[in-house]
């Protein structure tokens, strides 16, 4: 494609993904970063190429291009293969996130390996 380059804000789903070859790897699943903020983080990059079946995940600094229709990296078809799987990042609830009341010498360990008993 000969467009014109175009901001990560506008890359919709199902968008060829190509290698540095130019060769189509796939599709795009998902876009991860933060719109508010303005922020790209990457994307995740699905079936409908020769190389990925499940959704792999490609960290902004390999996106070289953003064209309408299509998203180019910086990475060999060797590379591409060798991306690790994408998995959802998980949130952990605010009450994992306060400190631990100080229980001694064993801190608590007991209790945060088996549960607490009531």
């Amino acid at each position: 494609m000969s467009e014109d380059p175009v901001a990560w804000r506008v890359i919709e789903r199902g968008w060829a993904v190509l290698d540095a070859a130019g060769n189509e790897v796939g599709k795009v699943d998902q876009i991860t970063g933060d719109v508010e903020a303005d922020i790209f983080d990457g994307i995740t990059v699905g079936g409908g190429g020769t190389v990925l079946t499940r959704a792999r995940y490609v960290p902004s600094e390999h996106v070289v291009a953003i064209r309408r229709g299509e998203i180019s990296l910086d990475l060999s078809p060797d590379e591409v293969a060798e991306l690790q799987p994408y998995r959802e990042p998980v949130s952990e609830p605010l009450a994992a996130l306060r400190p631990e009341p100080d229980r001694g010498a064993g801190g608590g360990l007991i209790e945060r390996l088996f549960g607490r008993r009531r």
